[in-house]
């Protein structure tokens, strides 16, 4: 850890040790029963997308909220889990990050993210008891979702309370908190792929105001793929968590939270599967996988046929001899010929104390740190054929302090006010290793190599104030104040040479490695590699890029909320709402290209137009809650990525200006962020809950977004195109949900039946890659069944979750470099087996 993270660590154990010394919306929650997060007499759904607890009959916000039944009962333990049932969320499974990777889209809101793997700008937060830890060294947090009190989805901009990350949405994860009563709980279950979870809490209190909470959870797979190559292996993965919490409460108006939370993440290959479509050459043997012995001949996942369609359509061509019918559809095989991992730690304290300066005025301060780090090693062309691979390191570290002063149920008006300063550094240092004469290298050299970091800094001020015009009637208007700055700065960046023949000179600017140079000195020559047509190369060297190093933005915004809330009765409320959101201005370097290129892009604003509302009827037995809304975007941040020519002297130029891309030895892929002037995305929510009887209840979620582009123009591939009309990646048009379980004696104890169908329209992975929207670029639409059962007694429970119980083909991430084609995520039916014992006084 960094000398400012141990510091801070220090810190915070410091304080706990002293405290120990020193005490001698539209929202709709999720539940198998009634939600956790309900007030007892009459079930009323608390939310808390103001930094507070309050009904949904008075928030103007629309979210989905999933309580700690709903989550234990369906083994959810990731993101995933969740998502498959929120309306206008969607998401695309792990990339090269880690099993648990996942790149979620809020009513077509996504993160933006460049090729070396930094999130330039990030289109919502997820919140960790009330800190926003930022981009971690994989990417978007994906926390662990055990022993918390709920997890609350929001969806639009969230710019008064949640800041310059929530122009989509935010993610509020609230874990459960230390309370004054002892308590115990242990998991253990078994799933397909020989994986197995163990877990527990444990809940003591050390005196009259202080108390403690330990929560730890692991879980170990085989994961779905097992690697046919003589050297071995599978898709494994181990998830360690640990959480240790005190919560301590000097006097009756004072209490501090503490919170230490550890995870390790270690991924073997990574779980995704070649498809035999777009395979990448650099001019060796096409690697169909088929029975020829080629790759093992595992064969292809032939995901909705659509490798054998283009195997009939003659798009693609068999090697002589074979036909479809030769090919095996492989679902359960890798053929790499390199050992893949993935080895993530991660560490985050919070501290919050709250403070009641009256019965109505409190003041709370929230201090946050976050460190990441990311080991990694993966096999790029995926061939079983030494080709190329990357190694890369990365870390994360970032922290916030916020103070906000609060007055509530104080009559007429209700008041916060407050501030932040935040601080996040992200470094990232990746090195493409070449194994064999590929394109203009020999083995040795590296493609590339460079250390990027990315410092984001900011501060802001923020008000809302609620004044209550009559009992049932609420204006609030709020507003938040911003500055960012941001820098993008790469250091030891080089690209290999050309290769050349023994004997002749380094081409212009070239220079050997350290590495080679010492080899040189002390009177050895470089190794030499045959070129596959009778003669011998050497490493060229490789070539420092000097231009296209730094890149820097900042600025300012305010974002300002105004909202009507009429709630004439404890079953009806409706709102109203104009609210905007933002994603901070930045800078990009890419000296990769040679070319000196360097983006500075603009802030992105939205507004967001909304009115909603909630009802609860026929005796609060059916819950509905629904929302209409308009989002208006300027200066949207997109990344356009355009094609050079390498030459074999290493050079490069756009392929654009090439006429005969024969004379290319390889082709390379370059990003650049920039703003298109007009999106706009509009839609509807609508959900419900209902109780037909004592025993058995419905539920479910419909969504609609038609998110597209209406005014501006970008150049992809050197030429200009128009963006009007073009719809904005990961945005699928429908999303739904339905759910019905029923509930019924059993053994002594009680039991449940639970099915849960999910559905994903068809949608695109990225906004230019729709110029051609078909496979592997479009993702198809999915419907996932799932169904759980469960039986408890007394202290004991056991569930068991069928999960995509008719085995429905879907795939949401793609991966495209790879000798064998578009790898994918697969992802086919599963069970698991969980038993809970709780103990305690209520127990």
């Amino acid at each position: 850890m960094s000398g400012r993270a141990n510091k801070i660590l220090l810190g915070v154990s410091s304080l706990a040790l002293v405290l120990s010394l020193g005490v001698t919306s539209n929202a709709f929650a999720q539940s198998g029963e009634d939600s956790a997060d309900a007030d007892e007499n009459n079930d009323t759904i608390i939310v808390r997308g103001q930094r507070r607890e309050q009904s949904i009959l008075d928030v103007p916000i629309s979210s989905t909220v999933f309580d700690d039944d709903y989550l234990t009962q369906r083994n959810v333990d990731d993101a995933k889990g969740f998502l498959l049932e929120t309306p206008n969320v969607s998401f695309q499974q792990g990339g090269r990050n880690g099993a648990r990777e996942i790149v979620i889209s809020i009513r077509g809101i996504s993160d933006l993210k460049s090729a070396e793997k930094v999130i330039t700008q990030s289109a919502f937060s997820t919140y960790y008891d009330e800190f926003a830890p930022g981009q971690l060294a994989s990417g978007q947090p994906n926390l662990p979702i055990y022993d918390v009190a709920a997890v609350e989805v929001l969806r639009g901009p969230q710019g008064v309370f949640f800041g310059r990350n929530s122009e989509g949405g935010a993610i509020n994860i609230v874990t459960k908190k230390p309370d004054d009563e002892f308590y115990g709980r242990v998991d253990a279950g078994i799933s397909r792929f020989n994986t197995y979870q163990l877990a527990g809490v444990v809940n003591v209190p050390v005196t009259d105001t202080l108390f403690a909470r330990l929560t730890a959870y692991g879980t170990k797979t085989d994961g779905p793929f097992d690697n046919a190559h003589p050297i071995g292996g599978d898709t494994g993965a181990e998830f360690y968590a640990l959480r240790g919490q005190v919560r301590w409460m000097p006097t009756p108006q004072t209490t501090v939270d503490l919170g230490v939370n550890h995870t390790t993440d270690n991924q073997g290959f990574t779980p995704k599967i070649p498809s035999c479509v777009g395979t990448t050459t650099f001019g060796l043997p096409i690697p169909v996988l088929g029975a020829n012995g080629v790759l093992g001949g595992i064969g292809c996942y032939d995901a909705n046929n659509e490798f054998s369609s283009r195997v009939a359509s003659g798009d693609i061509t068999l090697p002589a001899g074979l036909t479809i019918a030769d090919i095996p559809d492989n679902r359960s095989l890798l053929y790499q010929d390199t050992r893949e991992f993935t080895d993530i730690e991660t560490d985050i304290v919070t501290l919050k104390i709250n403070h009641e300066l009256t019965d109505t005025i409190a003041i709370t301060s929230v201090t946050g740190m976050a460190r990441s780090d990311m080991d990694q090693f993966l096999d790029l062309d995926k061939s079983g054929i030494k080709a190329i691979n990357r190694f890369g390191t990365f870390e994360s570290d970032s922290w916030s302090q916020e103070i906000r002063l609060s007055q509530i149920d104080a009559g007429k008006l209700d008041w916060t006010i407050g501030g932040i300063y935040y601080n996040e550094d992200f470094t990232a240092v990746n090195q493409i290793l070449i194994e064999q004469v590929l394109g203009p290298w020999v083995p040795g050299d590296k493609a590339n190599e460079n250390i990027v970091n990315n410092k984001i800094e900011g501060y802001a001020a923020f008000a809302n104030l609620e004044y209550h015009v009559t009992d049932a009637l609420s204006l609030i208007a709020g507003g938040r104040y911003s500055h960012d700055e941001g820098t993008n700065q790469w250091d030891e960046v080089y690209a290999a040479c050309g290769r050349r023949a023994p004997g002749d000179p380094l081409a212009a600017g070239c220079q050997l490695t350290p590495e080679q140079l010492i080899q040189f000195q002390l009177g050895g020559a470089l190794p030499q590699f045959s070129d596959r047509s009778g003669g011998f190369v050497i490493s060229g060297g490789r070539n420092e890029q000097l231009t296209g190093r730094f890149a820097s933005n900042s600025g300012n915004d305010f974002s300002p909320r105004v909202a009507i809330n009429f709630n004439p009765s404890d079953n009806y409320s409706a709102y109203a709402s104009v609210s905007k959101g933002y994603k901070a201005p930045g800078g990009q370097g890419n000296p990769d290209s040679g070319l000196g290129i360097v983006s500075e892009f603009d802030k992105e604003t939205l507004w967001n137009y909304e009115v909603g509302g909630n009802a609860y009827l026929f005796d609060r037995r059916l819950r509905l809650s629904g929302a209409i809304f308009y989002m208006d975007w300027n200066d949207y941040q997109l990344i356009r990525r355009e094609t050079l020519c390498q030459f074999a002297d290493g050079s490069t130029q756009l392929t654009i200006l090439v006429p005969d891309l024969s004379v290319c030895s390889a082709q390379l892929q370059v990003d650049r962020t920039t703003n298109a002037p007009k999106a706009r995305s509009k839609g509807a929510e609508l959900t419900f809950q209902a109780r037909l009887t004592d025993n058995f209840q419905i539920g479910g979620s419909a969504g609609y977004l038609d998110a597209e582009f209406v005014e501006g123009s970008t150049v992809i591939a050197g030429s200009d195109f128009d963006l009007a009309g073009l719809t904005i990646g990961r945005a699928p048009k429908w999303t739904g949900a339905l759910n019905a379980q029923y509930d019924f004696p059993l053994f002594g104890g009680d039991a449940y039946l639970r099915g849960d169908w999910s559905y994903r329209s068809s949608s695109n992975n990225g906004i230019l890659a729709q110029l051609v929207d078909t496979f592997p670029s479009r993702v198809d639409g999915f419907g996932l069944l799932n169904l759980s059962v469960g039986q408890s007694w007394d202290n004991h429970s056991i569930t068991v979750n069928v999960s995509n119980i008719l085995n429905n083909e879907y795939f949401t991430g793609t991966d495209g470099f790879s000798f064998g084609g578009t790898t994918l995520s697969y992802n086919p039916r599963t069970w698991s087996v969980r038993w809970t014992s709780e103990f305690g006084p209520g127990n």
